[in-house]
């Protein structure tokens, strides 16, 4: 995106904010052209989501998909940041609406971000494929995945702390194959995923399942949502979560609830010995 100071475009004539999202005037709100009375009872969350990011309203189908990654990643309980962030933000007093935005702001390109990476390394692959018909999807997965092996770059979207066999994963791929059978999406980003795990898989020598991550990218990739949207999409998913967190522990009453309980053997000092102020 090309950088320019404010001043100097409402100079040469546009307006101080111009969107193409939204035209409110007095009793009058247009959202992408369309009047809000007619969106309201009429359009799914999913489906005003999309319209908002992308400017056009999803199939029904499409959005229920869609609607099914934000469920999925709703909670994954205290072991994530950023519900525990919320939850410690909650013992300390500050507002609600702090300890919601605790959460959220720890969500990134380390907790949070590896949608979007995938997202990335999916459409780039897909490109590659289109520029290169007389190629197999496998060959080329391979190529770019050697890339990331010599790179010393982890693969997004495959691997997980805790599940070998993630029901959430299980769940959405299940949908969105329902999806290309029925030819409601092509199923192109779902067979990449499939193929990078494959390979992964290979490498590796052992059982390789696509975690939440992986086919959230994949079914976002299939809806082609913006890549570089993911990690906003991920927060209104988790914000459900952060939101019933915090306000547990909010009604729990407990006080200054730290990272870990206030036990010697759980934090350890690592630095110089005791030492004093030279007189």
């Amino acid at each position: 995106m090309k950088q320019r100071s404010a001043l100097d475009m409402y100079a040469n004539g546009t307006a101080w904010w111009e969107t193409s999202i939204s035209d409110i005037k007095k009793n009058e709100i247009i959202i992408r052209g369309y009047p809000i009375e007619e969106l309201i009872g009429n359009v799914s969350y999913s489906q005003m989501l999309y319209l908002l990011l992308c400017g056009e309203i999803l199939s029904e189908k499409k959005a229920k998909l869609l609607e099914c990654v934000l469920v999925a990643g709703a909670d994954h309980g205290p072991r994530a940041p950023s519900i525990a962030a919320a939850r410690m933000a909650a013992t300390c007093g500050i507002s609600f609406n702090s300890c919601v935005a605790t959460g959220i702001n720890v969500l990134g390109d380390v907790h949070g971000g590896a949608v979007e990476k995938a997202m990335h390394l999916f459409y780039s692959t897909a490109s590659f494929v289109a520029a290169h018909p007389q190629r197999s999807i496998s060959s080329i997965v391979e190529e770019q995945f050697e890339k990331f092996k010599n790179e010393g770059k982890k693969l997004p979207g495959f691997g997980h702390q805790l599940h070998d066999d993630d029901p959430r994963v299980r769940r959405l791929y299940e949908l969105a194959q329902n999806l290309v059978e029925e030819g409601e999406i092509e199923g192109r980003y779902l067979m990449i995923a499939e193929a990078y795990r494959a390979h992964l898989e290979q490498w590796k020598k052992k059982k390789i399942t696509m975690n939440i991550d992986g086919v959230a990218a994949a079914i976002q990739c299939e809806l082609s949502i913006p890549a570089e949207s993911a990690k906003g999409i991920f927060a209104l998913s988790r914000g459900m979560g952060i939101v019933a967190h915090a306000f547990e522990e909010l009604k729990n009453g407990v006080l200054i609830k730290g990272p870990c309980p206030n036990r010697d053997d759980l934090v350890r000092y690592s630095g110089p010995s005791k030492r004093h102020l030279e007189k």
